[in-house]
């Protein structure tokens, strides 16, 4: 009967190990720094504040994260943007929630095409956060790899 018990329960350790190992592993971590992105001279004093963004891909879903403090405006909104490289500004292909005040979160899910992914992958994806004074993109966050930062 003892035998029986532990067979029992060693087969369903690896089941549970083979089920939720691949979720697990596939799960890749990315994070960045939002620094204020001034694009001339005349907004430089608008464009303050620092943060973070973590991302977590797992599968086709992204999930951001992160904090920013400092800005001379409330923030308005963030996107997630995909450049042709890092560092190269580009189209937005994801919405994310941001606390509408000087300091706040940043947060959201979008779902990534095959694309996306490999631009994630190569460093092309970032996250920009707008304020009132700066509008067209108050900090910007490239997601770089975790295991590179």
């Amino acid at each position: 009967m003892m035998t029986r018990i532990r067979a029992l329960r060693a087969a369903a350790c690896l089941i549970s190990a083979l089920l939720f190992a691949p979720l697990s592993a596939a799960a890749q971590q990315f994070g960045g720094d939002l620094d204020p992105a001034p694009h001339d001279f005349s907004t430089r004093d608008d464009v303050v504040g620092n943060g973070t963004v973590s991302a977590t891909l797992s599968g086709s879903a992204l999930h951001i994260s992160g904090n920013f403090s400092g800005l001379s405006s409330p923030a308005t909104m963030a996107h997630l943007k995909m450049g042709a490289a890092m560092g190269v500004p580009g189209a937005a292909i994801g919405e994310l929630t941001a606390t509408r005040a000087a300091n706040g979160e940043i947060s959201g899910d979008v779902t990534l095409d095959q694309n996306e992914i490999a631009a994630l992958k190569k460093g092309a994806l970032y996250v920009e956060l707008d304020s009132a004074k700066a509008p067209g993109g108050n900090s910007w966050a490239w997601l770089e790899n975790a295991e590179g930062r």
